[in-house]
């Protein structure tokens, strides 16, 4: 169990175990608290599988035995795909522990999260490589021990979640780069065989970066910059790309979300119209998949009431750009 610390009893925590207020315990992941041992104790079973401490003394036992193995030597290649087994279990805890620390939005956290982000891409690479030099009853056992790179919580949603953390930390350049990798290399294993994970990815490594380029632009005139719309074209291009797969494989709560950040881009390059349209499509989806009541629906009516205060303005400016070349020319 992980082991716990007591910080400040004037602190207000409530028992992860029993809901509880004022606990005073926290687990070594300083994530979660609780009221006492005993409830630590009750929710272990529960709780190791986010817990960043316990699942970091995993890797270091996984490393151990996948160092042993590797001295001991591979002598067939049956052993090759247990050791290639072992590694891929590692690169899903690396991520799993790179996703919980970055979604902890702590920024102390972030570059523990971008080492394990590398450590990840490092094994699932490599299992690929390994993967693809195997034959005869090798290939066999890998097929049916092995996760393909495209399944969950595996190589692509590494790289997603890596951008995304590069974008937290403000590195555009990193950011970038690590999503156009995984788009030209979904794009390449699409070309060879189309699936319908592989098409998952696609869509969501397109709304990843639409959002960056949205978030970049307004970054840019947040900051009182003049903003390079071009960002919005692209944007524009990419969720509207995203949004054709979502709609293809029924993924309506992802296409509530990239309907919402294409009503951004829209509103960014003043296509109000397009914008309204985006959103009455993002609040149907929405009501559909979450209920009236929902968070996703107030957010919708939100971005609705911006858009219009946006567009009036739009129309404001441009009444008086008129007004004042009415003027130049003398017809006021």
């Amino acid at each position: 169990m992980a082991a716990t610390t007591r910080p400040s009893p004037t602190l207000y925590r409530v028992c992860c175990n029993c809901n509880a207020p004022d606990a005073d315990v926290k687990c070594s992941c300083l994530a979660v608290y609780y009221c006492g041992l005993a409830c630590q104790q009750a929710h272990i079973l529960e709780h190791k599988h986010e817990c960043t401490h316990l699942l970091c003394k995993s890797i270091k036992k996984k490393d151990a035995v996948i160092s042993q193995l590797q001295v001991q030597g591979c002598s067939d290649g049956v052993a090759s795909v247990e050791l290639m087994v072992l590694e891929q279990e590692l690169a899903r805890v690396h991520y799993k522990v790179g996703t919980l620390m970055m979604h902890s939005l702590q920024p102390a956290k972030y570059p523990e999260a971008e080492t394990h982000f590398k450590h990840a891409l490092h094994l699932y690479r490599k299992v690929e490589a390994s993967r693809g030099t195997l034959r005869g009853a090798a290939a066999r056992a890998a097929a049916g021990k092995l996760a393909d790179k495209a399944a969950d919580q595996s190589l692509y949603d590494t790289l997603v979640d890596f951008g995304q953390l590069y974008g937290l930390t403000c590195q555009n350049d990193d950011e970038l780069q690590v999503y156009q990798e995984a788009l030209q290399e979904v794009r390449g294993d699409i070309a060879h065989a189309s699936t319908p994970q592989l098409q998952r990815h696609l869509s969501n490594i397109l709304s990843a970066m639409g959002h960056m380029y949205i978030s970049q632009y307004r970054s840019q005139i947040t900051n009182g910059a003049k903003g390079d719309k071009r960002k919005c074209t692209d944007a524009n291009a990419l969720l509207k790309e995203a949004l054709s797969i979502q709609r293809a494989f029924s993924q309506d709560g992802m296409a509530a979300d990239t309907l919402k950040i294409l009503a951004s881009a829209h509103g960014y390059l003043e296509m109000f119209d397009e914008a309204r349209s985006s959103l009455k499509q993002a609040l149907h989806l929405a009501r559909c998949c979450d209920g009236e009541e929902s968070a996703k629906v107030a957010i919708c009516h939100q971005e609705m009431a911006i858009i219009c205060q946006e567009q009036v303005q739009a129309i404001i400016k441009q009444l008086y750009m008129h007004m004042g070349g009415a003027r130049g020319g003398g017809g006021l």
